[in-house]
């Protein structure tokens, strides 16, 4: 049911989506009761499977097609890594302070900015701060979605990792792939994650996800 104009950008969704429908096609012999995931792994296949069509499109792209790719991508990489952990940073603090008393929405507002703040740095100006944001978003209403953002975060840095997995041995890393996806309805995520030798504990495979957005980010400027 995704619409479809021929764009780069829907190009990126349905990928998104197909991406989706692989891992629900690697669970497809599964238990019912092994074929539900955790939000954290929910956009693995979606999100890598949006980087291989990102890769794709930016090796065959001209210069100006290159500089659009990319930006795209730069784009959907600081909503879910910069913005998502201010949202974080402000549901943080929402709880610690909602166990004594209820917020006014002066104080809720403060809250907001302040997190913003802290997620950009310099690289939002604050004239264009969003003070409301926790009025737009409906998942801070619902007690069963705190902190429903995360997992876009930790998809995206975990699929990124994987794609230069992928990268350093095609052949050797796809049946883990498909292993890895199937077991995300009957482990939890730190186990899944050992089957392809990363230890969720530790922060250097998530910073070495960063890096990759880091060389995009240098590309874009070159």
């Amino acid at each position: 049911m995704s619409n479809f104009t021929g764009s780069f950008n829907d190009m990126t969704t349905l990928a998104h989506e197909l991406g989706h429908g692989y891992h629900g096609d690697c669970l497809k012999d599964a238990l019912p009761t092994n074929s539900n995931y955790s939000m954290p792994l929910a956009e693995t296949a979606s999100i890598f499977c949006e980087t291989i069509v990102f890769n794709a499109a930016l090796n065959d792209a001209t210069e100006k097609e290159a500089k659009v790719v990319i930006e795209n991508e730069l784009l959907g990489a600081t909503q879910v890594i910069v913005d998502i952990y201010s949202r974080y940073l402000f549901e943080t603090e929402l709880f610690e302070k909602r166990a004594n008393a209820s917020l006014s929405v002066e104080e809720l507002k403060d809250t907001m900015e302040k997190a913003q703040l802290k997620a950009y740095g310099d690289g939002l100006d604050p004239s264009v701060l969003h003070p409301y944001m926790w009025m737009c978003k409906p998942h801070y209403y619902y007690a069963e979605r705190n902190f429903y953002n995360f997992p876009y975060a930790f998809g995206l840095l975990f699929a990124k990792g994987l794609y230069s997995l992928y990268q350093q041995d095609k052949e050797a890393f796809l049946p883990k792939y498909d292993s890895l996806l199937i077991a995300t309805g009957c482990n939890n995520i730190h186990d899944v994650l050992k089957i392809v030798n990363i230890d969720s504990h530790k922060s250097d495979f998530f910073k070495g996800s960063l890096e990759l957005i880091k060389d995009a980010i240098d590309t874009f400027c070159k």
